[in-house]
């Protein structure tokens, strides 16, 4: 946009006849000799193009549009009719006493346009704030006379100084920022290196206002520190949703960037730097373990199991299959993160399980399942042809290609489950710099895969099993009864995609003792908080295990179900089986991946809290009341029992 207005800029004032000029002179104030200023103008046809200079004495400085932890912007007030845009060059930093500020020293020139006046005359009165040790604030009027020249070398300055502001791109494309503690964390990937960064922030909604940043760099990632206080010089509550305005620079290099703040993390020391980085590993470690609990994975497992007894005592067998399924695991994760990775460098949707939205990818694993199923059964021999036999008996788990493919398998199912920590780390890694998210991603494939690894390097564990006998025969078909009811919840979600989904609930539902749900958007949250009200959001799927789990242990839940459909509560819950691009934006301004995802609005909440992945009924109604406006004593808190 920038470059279309210098295009224009230049073409206008090239034609001649059309520019009418005006300069004040150097201008000083009695009550300040440590400061002058100069205005200069161009009109042409309805633009006005403006250029404040300021200098100021050695050891003098004024500020930026946002001055920091202290200051006053500059500021034009005009008597006429007239809009002005300023454009801000780079600033610096100055610290004194604890406090950070943005500004200028020395010099400064600061390029404008203004629109809304025809007059032959602009006047107006400019403030401006300079501070030393001490800080004065000054006016200095302005008057602009377009009947007098402003000199041959108006048009190059001009030019001069909007190089000198930064652009919209050439530092990166790869921002992401979230609240850890009392730190607001930056991470940014630039196509070279980075040097000598620098970050220059304006304030966040609500009053917050970074202070000094500090700066990590390796190769071509950079991580900024930034304490981040309220208006009261408090921690700030959440960040998340909010947008992060900041200017970045690399070396000459500086560019104007808007983020959307993603999920907060609790724990100061848990963002951006290295410990943060451990902390996610661990997180994905934890998460990709207990994977192996789920009810996607268990009936694979189950297989694996059955491998195990076919391999009798052999403990090479039993350690070469076992290292094949971890294999099989880990490129699965790998595959995964390239997946991902592809879709985050084309601006495509993200989110972990988004495959089964894709109802060709349903209609395999439902082909997949049954036949492992039907091997469990021993039908491969009444119903196969020979050839067919040795095949899927292998890819049931007879061979070390079965045993790598069992860890694919378990894998794929494993991505509609989402698990505690996993949902973090996953988070973590989609809003991070790629080096970090495949990092993680072999940490989530590395934790699912250590149940196995561990039979792999102990073969002896396996040994534990009883010795093969009748009992194994129901233990097969307990099996393929497990694999087979993967098999038909998996062809219930092909045929959600096909048939009709439910709307809302209606009221006959609330009085049936269900949640009056309605539809999930932000336009329904915003006003729902205009009225003072709270906000319950849900998002899940039919093919998400564990929001089933949610809704089982909890949403149905009568203590809920009562809390949720009280007057000053809307529940609104978002549904992800298919996809969605409201949805996924929702999630991603809330750099949240995966579901379920559970947030609490309310008046005492303006930005939401998000829950666990994992619901409890004591946490929801907890933040539930907390979400309460204080003032409107007589709505009832509910208690979990």
């Amino acid at each position: 946009m920038r470059n279309i207005l210098r295009g224009l800029f230049l073409l206008l004032l090239s034609c001649t006849g059309l520019a009418h000029a005006a300069d004040t002179g150097w201008l000083v104030s009695p009550q300040n000799d440590h400061a002058r200023i100069r205005f200069q103008a161009e009109r042409s046809q309805d633009r006005i193009y403006g250029l404040l200079y300021v200098e100021l004495a050695s050891g003098w400085k004024t500020y930026w549009r946002t001055p920091g932890e202290g200051g006053v912007a500059p500021k034009i007030t005009w008597n006429n009719t007239v809009q002005d845009e300023w454009f801000w060059p780079v600033p610096s930093r100055f610290d004194i006493s604890g406090l950070t500020t943005q500004g200028y020293h020395q010099q400064v020139i600061i390029p404008m346009i203004l629109t809304g006046s025809s007059d032959d005359a602009l006047a107006g009165t400019l403030t401006l704030s300079t501070c030393s040790n001490v800080c004065l604030l000054t006016d200095y009027p302005l008057h602009l006379d377009f009947s007098q020249p402003v000199g041959p070398g108006f048009l190059d300055a001009f030019e001069s100084a909007m190089r000198t502001i930064p652009k919209e791109d050439g530092v990166t494309s790869d921002l992401a920022a979230h609240l850890a503690g009392n730190n607001l964390i930056i991470t940014a990937s630039t196509a070279d290196k980075w040097e000598k960064p620098a970050a220059f922030f304006d304030e966040i909604a609500g009053g917050v206002m970074p202070g000094e940043p500090s700066y990590r760099t390796d190769g071509q990632h950079l991580t900024v520190t930034v304490p981040v206080t309220d208006e009261w010089g408090d921690r700030p509550v959440s960040l998340a949703g909010r947008t992060l305005s900041l200017v970045l620079t690399n070396g000459d290099k500086a560019q104007q960037s808007h983020v959307i703040l993603g999920s907060d993390i609790a724990d100061a020391n848990a963002a951006g730097s290295e410990d943060n980085l451990g902390r996610m590993l661990l997180f994905a470690l934890l998460g990709g373990l207990i994977l192996n609990l789920m009810p996607c994975v268990l009936p694979v497992m189950g297989m694996k199991l059955s491998s195990v007894l076919q391999a009798g005592s052999d403990r090479n067998k039993i350690r070469l299959r076992f290292l094949a399924t971890s294999a099989g695991i880990l490129t699965s994760f790998a595959l995964l993160a390239l997946m991902l990775t592809t879709l985050k460098l084309t601006g495509a949707s993200l989110g972990w399980g988004i495959q089964f939205q894709n109802p060709w990818f349903i209609a395999v694993m439902v082909v997949v399942t049954f036949v492992f199923a039907l091997n469990l059964f021993g039908a491969f021999e009444v119903w196969l042809p020979s050839w067919a036999i040795g095949r899927m008996a292998t890819a049931g788990g007879t061979g070390l290609k079965g045993s790598f493919f069992e860890g694919v398998f378990a894998t794929l199912l494993a991505t509609p489950c989402s698990a505690p920590f996993l949902g973090t780390a996953v988070a973590f890694a989609l809003a991070a710099p790629l080096h970090d998210l495949w990092l993680i991603f072999f940490m989530l494939g590395l934790g699912m895969s250590l149940p196995w690894l561990f039979v792999a390097l102990i073969p002896k564990t396996a040994m534990l099993l009883p010795r093969p006998g009748r009992w194994m025969r129901a233990l097969k078909i307990i099996l393929g009864l497990m694999m087979l009811a993967s098999s038909l919840w998996l062809a219930t979600l092909l045929g959600g995609h096909f048939g009709e989904r439910e709307s809302p609930s209606s009221e006959s539902e609330v009085s049936a003792g269900r949640i009056h749900w309605q539809p999930l958007s932000e336009e329904a949250i915003t006003s729902a908080l205009a009225e003072g009200k709270r906000v319950f959001v849900d998002i899940s799927a039919d093919w998400c295990v564990t929001c089933k789990v949610n809704e089982y242990r909890v949403l149905n839940q009568p203590e809920i179900v009562a809390a949720l459909n009280q007057p000053d509560v809307v529940a609104l819950r978002g549904d992800w089986s298919q996809p969605s691009e409201m949805i996924t934006a929702f999630l991603q301004k809330r750099n949240s991946y995966a579901i379920p995802f559970n947030q609490v609005y309310g008046p005492a909440r303006p930005s939401g809290d998000i829950l666990p992945p994992l619901l409890d009924k004591q946490t929801l109604l907890r933040t539930l009341n907390s979400a309460i406006d204080v003032n409107r004593g007589e709505l009832p808190h509910y208690k979990g029992r």
